[in-house]
């Protein structure tokens, strides 16, 4: 399903907002490395939707879950 250009930038655009607020979670508030781990996993999470939002294509997580329940 296809969405209108400005729904992807908008959804692009919320997924870029959540990328940044990782960084300040990454680099201000926490002090364990479990805390960095969840902060890079959020990261990496909504980077790589914020890209297939844009280009309108599955994200990661959604392709391997494809591969994995044919």
């Amino acid at each position: 399903m296809s969405d209108y250009p400005v729904e992807r930038l908008y959804k692009s655009a919320w997924h870029i907002g959540l990328v940044m607020l990782g960084l300040y979670e990454l680099r201000r508030t926490h002090h364990t490395r479990l805390g960095k781990a969840l902060a890079v996993g959020m990261l990496l999470f909504h980077a790589d939707a914020a890209v297939a939002d844009a280009l309108d294509k599955p994200c990661l997580t959604r392709r391997i879950l494809e591969c994995l329940r044919p």
